[in-house]
């Protein structure tokens, strides 16, 4: 069972705190990703990828900053990659000055289909976090959230 917090307990321990961030996180992502799969067949990290390629310049990104972005494994981009190809939603295309680098880049459905994605999860997000919190406090999770990113990011 999942404590409730009043604004006059500030005062649980740091492993309880720590416990209802990340449950209040699962319980509002799950069913992100459940209105997710109902709508687009999209696993979560399928739809993250287009997400983050479909905010990108020139709809695209390349792979391995995408799986540092996302903190999927470079074997896990390909992977991700691989089922984008195959549904025509993103390629692969090679970077012209570094044949090292590899971008996953949009195809015309794929952008279509992200730009209905991120719709959709903008009505979830506002449905799931903003109208629950309010635009103020919501607001203040995300900036703390930004805040505990940089703070804690892998050197």
């Amino acid at each position: 069972m999942t404590q409730q917090l009043s604004p006059a307990t500030p005062d649980l321990d740091e492993v309880s705190q720590w416990g209802l961030v990340i449950e209040g996180f699962q319980n509002t992502n799950r069913k992100l990703h459940k209105a997710v799969a109902a709508a687009f067949s999209l696993d979560p990290a399928e739809a993250e990828t287009l997400l983050r390629l479909v905010r990108s310049a020139d709809r695209r990104k390349p792979m391995a900053v995408l799986a540092r972005e996302a903190a999927f494994s470079t074997g896990g981009v390909t992977k991700i990659a691989d089922r984008l190809a195959k549904r025509n939603l993103a390629a692969r295309k090679p970077c012209a000055d570094d044949r090292r680098v590899i971008y996953l880049e949009l195809t015309d459905a794929g952008a279509e289909l992200a730009e209905e994605l991120r719709c959709l999860v903008s009505d979830v997000v506002r449905e799931t976090y903003i109208d629950v919190l309010g635009a103020e406090r919501a607001a203040m999770v995300a900036q703390a959230m930004a805040e505990l990113r940089e703070a804690n990011a892998a050197q």
